[in-house]
């Protein structure tokens, strides 16, 4: 299973602060790529490709190394981009950190603690004024949350390709709705903005988050499979190495016996 792939990987490469600083790198670049405007035809509907990369560290990084990646490399795209960041755009590192936790959660066994996360994020909506108005906004994180507890304690365990990419699906999908929902608990608290503005997207949001995770799930499984091919490839190696070995100890001792055989002659 992923998991178990993911565990091997970690068992046999220690993280490193080169390794860790690359990520930040990568992810800091990463922020600064355009946004997808437009979204399949539909006009004002955008995508910052940024918020894969939250939930892609935390699927390879784990829950705190992938955290402290993305909270790191967004908030220096932040710092740096120049002019003074208002109070949200400081907060944004935080809410990318937040997908990467829960994704990090997911993919190290703690499904559990990802969906408590996750829950309270969709309670904390409600605790606002605007979101008890504009109650059926996060109709999606619910649903997520429901396909993400089913998926977990009915199929997470098959075997088929299929059910290890609808794992890593779900998974980055749920981090990426707690950065949306991060965010728009953020927006109702620093601004004032009116219930229409959330209710004129919320058939837009569902496609924007679920290209992200696409993106995020595509990149995890095509790491899962090359490790595992690795993995196996390495397991092969080894077993050959000692194939090796003992049949030159064989042949030895075959050897010795021959030489002992021959003295006994004599």
């Amino acid at each position: 299973m992923i998991i178990d792939i993911y565990n091997q990987l970690i068992k046999k490469r220690k993280l490193t602060a080169l390794y860790v600083l690359s990520a930040i790198i990568i992810t800091y670049f990463a922020s600064w790529f355009p946004d997808f405007e437009n979204l399949i035809g539909i006009e004002g509907a955008r995508i910052s490709s940024v918020v894969s990369f939250g939930a892609l560290n935390g699927m390879i990084l784990g829950p705190f190394w992938g955290a402290i990646v993305s909270f790191s490399g967004i908030m220096g795209h932040t710092l740096i981009r120049g002019g003074t960041p208002d109070t949200f755009h400081l907060l944004t590192p935080f809410f990318v950190a937040l997908a990467s936790a829960v994704a990090g959660l997911c993919i190290t066994k703690k499904e559990k603690a990802a969906m408590v996360i996750f829950g309270i994020m969709i309670l904390l909506w409600y605790a606002t004024p605007l979101g008890r108005s504009v109650y059926y906004y996060p109709w999606f994180h619910i649903l997520t949350l429901g396909a993400f507890f089913a998926f977990n304690y009915k199929l997470k365990d098959r075997e088929e390709s299929i059910f290890k990419f609808i794992f890593l699906l779900l998974a980055s999908l749920m981090a990426i709705l707690a950065d949306h929902l991060a965010g728009s608990i953020s927006a109702t608290l620093l601004f004032d903005l009116p219930p229409q503005m959330f209710a004129s997207v919320i058939m837009i949001y569902p496609i924007e988050r679920v290209t992200l995770a696409l993106a995020a799930a595509a990149i995890m499984y095509l790491v899962i499979i090359s490790l595992q091919n690795t993995l196996m490839e390495s397991e092969t190696y080894h077993d050959q190495v000692r194939e090796k070995k003992e049949t030159e100890i064989l042949n030895y001792v075959d050897e010795v016996k021959g030489m002992l055989e021959e003295d006994d002659k004599n």
